[in-house]
């Protein structure tokens, strides 16, 4: 009888602990993890002459490209793919500000930018700016770039996805070249309705 109580007991005891030791566990998967911190102060200029600073980006939902104008195939194809998908999010789009970052500074001004945009489907805003505030927004937003030949006929090598960011600034996510349109619809989708937090 008392060795019946006692493994019961013990039992009893061991269940206690691993319930304790599940429920610490589970507490600490439900904990919000630290979001990648992508972002700081920046000083660009848009397609029509204006400042933009990180604070008139954290005003909306954004879907960020590094490209340049000269760029032969994957610049253009990416903001085709953003014109069509803007176009299927139908209301959404409105919640969402396209934005391409110039790696290109020397060559891309506001007015070179503002005449190669209006070549694409929406309303997307153009940043170029100086060679050193391009450097200060690629550190601060981790994006890559590097000039690639020496004439006048050089290229960009540059990063290819496109940052996602809540509107505030918290980075959501990418889109990747490679990913189905109804993937990236849907991350375009969660991107218009997901708040601050």
């Amino acid at each position: 009888m008392l060795k019946r109580f006692w493994r019961h007991g013990v039992a009893a005891l061991l269940a206690i602990g691993v319930g304790a030791a599940l429920s610490l566990y589970l507490e600490s998967l439900q904990q919000e993890r630290p979001s990648i911190v992508i972002g700081g102060p920046i000083t660009m200029v848009d397609q029509h002459g204006r400042s933009i600073s990180k604070e008139d980006l954290d005003k909306t939902a954004v879907a960020l490209f590094a490209g340049f104008t000269h760029c032969p195939d994957l610049c253009p194809t990416t903001l085709l793919r953003l014109s069509t998908l803007m176009k299927q999010l139908g209301d959404d789009a409105a919640k969402i500000c396209v934005v391409l970052v110039t790696v290109d500074p020397e060559r891309d001004t506001p007015e070179v930018l503002k005449s190669y945009l209006a070549s694409f489907e929406g309303d997307f805003t153009g940043l170029t700016g100086t060679p050193g505030q391009l450097r200060d927004f690629a550190t601060a937003y981790r994006l890559f770039y590097e000039k690639s030949g020496t004439d006048s006929d050089y290229t960009m090598n540059h990063t290819s996805g496109v940052f996602l960011f809540r509107k505030g600034g918290t980075f959501q996510g990418t889109l990747d070249q490679h990913e189905a349109d109804d993937v990236a619809l849907r991350k375009l989708k969660m991107l218009a309705r997901t708040q601050q937090p």
